[in-house]
């Protein structure tokens, strides 16, 4: 057989000369968590399980502490391939699209046993579709980042002592009009200047779990913790949903299976740590407030005629026993 005939056969084969039978593919994701943190080790065991679940033919090589921009730019990175996967809450991508604001709705998920039930059920099913069709990203799995918490360098007890507080918040819509309502003085800003910021008084609080409080070392500039539970948000890895349906169906399979299992993880494990992240906290001189939350979530219930779009799939959520 001479060579161009052999070529011939490769072809017909599908293998191209040179080229191994099985190919490798490496997609690349970007986080802003840096080693101990658990988002970081949720990312690496994510990392790990898809490359022994493939045999090795598929790998996720990870940029974190964002090396490679905030969370913003890494998001936009997935638009022109620069990064595949994002790790961060779904809420982020309300900057494209409303609908997943929906995360960070105030007092919309009740408890762990709820955000499973939505996010593991129907209703998170054609939640994920929605985001995808109006964000153009899709999501996969939802991990459980802990309640978010108000921190102020002023002791808040009733809402009237939020009046004024200049107070730090994502730069998303939600979050500013959830402080907005609790009469609060909100100021979008990126997570990068945040402690500097609160060392120099140009806010007086901020607002997130308990963990990015004590991996932030917000301790050092923030006295009191004030529980207010307002969101039980969701962490989840991003894709671009274009680039999510060019990949073959078994590779989405691997990525959706592992990466659910991956964020299940997460979940029971900050359900574990949240009370050992409140002992280390309050070791560390922070002292924590109990607030009346039913009066916090009746302040902000009238916010839902500022998000029309969203009224049927808060029902939705609601709805879920």
């Amino acid at each position: 057989m001479n060579r161009f005939s052999l070529a011939a056969v490769f072809v017909a084969l599908g293998i191209a000369a040179g080229a191994p039978a099985h190919a490798q593919t490496t997609l690349r994701m970007a986080h802003i968590y840096a080693p101990g943190n658990i988002w970081y080790e949720t990312a690496e065991a994510f990392a790990k399980g898809v490359e022994a679940r493939s045999g090795g033919k598929l790998k996720i090589q990870i940029a974190h502490s964002g090396t490679t921009g905030d969370w913003p730019q890494s998001i936009e990175a997935l638009k022109i391939g620069t990064n595949d996967i994002v790790l961060q809450s779904v809420g982020t991508l309300d900057r494209y699209n409303t609908i997943a604001g929906i995360e960070a709705y105030p007092y919309l998920v009740r408890d762990v046993d709820h955000f499973k039930k939505v996010y593991y059920g129907p209703v998170g099913a054609q939640l994920y579709d929605e985001i995808a069709a109006k964000t153009q990203f899709r999501i996969i799995g939802a991990g459980y980042r802990g309640a978010r918490h108000l921190s102020s360098n002023k002791k808040i007890e009733k809402l009237d002592d939020l009046k004024g507080v200049k107070l730090r918040v994502p730069p998303l819509k939600m979050y500013r009009m959830t402080w907005e309502y609790l009469g609060a003085s909100p100021t979008p800003m990126g997570v990068a200047e945040l402690f500097t910021s609160l060392q120099n008084g140009v806010v007086d609080g901020q607002e997130n779990p308990l963990e990015v409080l004590e991996q932030m070392k917000f301790n050092e500039v923030q006295k009191y913790v004030v529980e207010t539970s307002h969101v039980i948000g969701a962490m989840t890895w991003i894709f671009f949903d274009q680039k999510w349906k060019s990949l073959p169906a078994e590779t989405q399979k691997i990525l959706k299976e592992e990466g659910e299992k991956a964020m299940l993880a997460a979940t029971d494990r900050m359900v574990r740590t949240e009370a050992d992240l409140k002992t280390k906290l309050q070791g560390k001189g922070m002292t924590f407030i109990k607030v009346d939350n039913a009066a916090f979530q009746a302040k902000v219930k009238p916010m839902a005629k500022e998000f029309p779009e969203l009224a049927t799939w808060i029902e939705k959520v609601q709805a879920v026993k």
